[in-house]
């Protein structure tokens, strides 16, 4: 029986990429078009911070001063199950992918330099999509290859978008041009590309890989290139160098000099920090787990899961999913300051401009923690949607948010 579900699988696949240039085209014209969003941003703006709801399939837009929310914006307008016309592999595939992982219509989020257009990569819909801010409207999406569409990074200059193919996408990060949608260009990283970083000069790509978490973990380990952390180059799109590791790497961060990351692995209740030049390890702070936490308490092998570093490089916000708590910790030495208890299963971590406040998504709870970095104290909690998952925060300019769109 399970070498006949493999067959099926297979021959579907076959089927669907005899068709993805039809596919293809269906994506590409839907929405109202190109749209240059890559100029700096001028005049008088807001901080805001956009919370991807995965199972809602919407953005709940928060306005950092007064912690409200001050809209929702529906990411899935064409709505949220992949037709066979639209896309045959991703509408033989997604409902098999729910029911294994659950419901995912928003991954992750960008924001454009303007501040006028976000960029959501849509989960197990498969692809990237831009919408207006102001109006909320479609402004394109474009495939992405195989399965999942996850994490990604824009480019410091506004015009390109990176995003991680995760599952049968041929362990791929593909290049957008944040404009149209249209491919510029992709590059292979480890086995399930996921958390994605662009270095403070957009000359580097960082790109950190799980394994293929389809098999178990002993089969997936003796793939060469089952963990690793891909550096590639911004231009060319060619591969500097491989960071090894022995086991998937969850969210990380790059210090501004390039020198050395931060990573959280599968499976740990730990941050490490790693030489960048070869990944040699620089030290483990062992994290807290509280009384009586099991498997049970965390999803996908990630007790801790979001990692946000401070512009001074001094501090790290630490998303605490088993334990529900949210971890302040120094970089130099590595030391826990404090644990600060937030909602049901933190998940991902963000900071504000200033690096006085950590915003916390959690999963379960449905909402957002507000974390004051100096009084070490959640300081507000924000309902959102349904299950969120990641967390931008950006300006807008202030005209969109005083017209009360989308």
């Amino acid at each position: 029986m399970i070498t006949v579900l493999k067959n099926a699988l297979f021959l579907g696949l076959i089927i669907a990429s005899i068709v993805s240039g039809r596919a293809t085209f269906i994506e590409m014209t839907m929405g109202e078009g190109p749209r240059d969003s890559s100029a700096v941003l001028v005049g008088d703006a807001l901080e805001v911070a956009f919370v991807a709801n995965a199972v809602d399939g919407t953005v709940s837009i928060i306005d950092l001063s007064s912690h409200a929310v001050l809209h929702t914006l529906d990411i899935a307008p064409d709505g949220k199950r992949v037709g066979p016309a639209r896309n045959l592999s991703q509408w033989f595939a997604q409902p098999r992918l729910e029911a294994a992982g659950g419901r995912n219509y928003a991954q992750d989020t960008d924001l454009s330099r303007d501040g006028t257009v976000l960029f959501v990569s849509r989960g197990f819909l498969g692809d990237v999509a831009a919408f207006d801010i102001a109006s909320g409207a479609l402004l394109w999406r474009a495939p992405v290859p195989g399965l999942r569409a996850d994490h990604m990074a824009i480019s410091r200059d506004g015009r390109r978008l990176y995003v991680a193919a995760m599952i049968r996408g041929g362990n791929k990060v593909q290049v957008l041009d944040s404009a149209s949608g249209l491919r510029l260009g992709d590059f292979e990283a480890g086995q399930w590309p996921h958390d994605i970083h662009v270095s403070g000069d957009d000359r580097h790509i960082y790109v950190a890989s799980l394994g293929n978490m389809q098999l178990p973990a002993a089969e997936r380990s003796r793939a060469e290139d089952a963990y690793r952390i891909t550096v590639a180059d911004a231009e060319s799109l060619d591969v500097v160098r491989h960071i090894a590791s022995t086991r998937g790497i969850r969210p990380f961060a790059v210090t501004a000099d390039e020198k050395t990351l931060y990573v959280q692995y599968s499976n740990a209740h730990s941050v490490t920090a790693l030489r960048s030049l070869d990944g040699e390890a620089l030290g483990t702070l062992a994290l807290p787990m509280a009384d009586g936490v099991t498997a049970a308490d965390w999803d996908f092998e990630a007790p801790h899961h979001g990692l946000a570093l401070t512009s001074d490089q001094r501090l790290l916000c630490i998303a605490g999913r088993a334990s529900d708590y949210a971890a302040v910790v120094t970089t130099q030495p590595l030391a826990l300051v404090a644990t600060v208890p937030v909602g049901d299963a933190p998940s991902w971590s963000a900071l504000d401009a200033s690096g006085e406040h950590c915003l916390i998504a959690n999963n379960r709870s449905d909402d957002v923690s507000v974390v004051s970095m100096l009084d070490l104290a959640e300081v507000a909690r924000i309902r959102v949607g349904r299950a969120p998952k990641h967390i931008t925060i950006g300006r807008v300019p202030a005209e969109i948010i005083a017209s009360g769109a989308p």
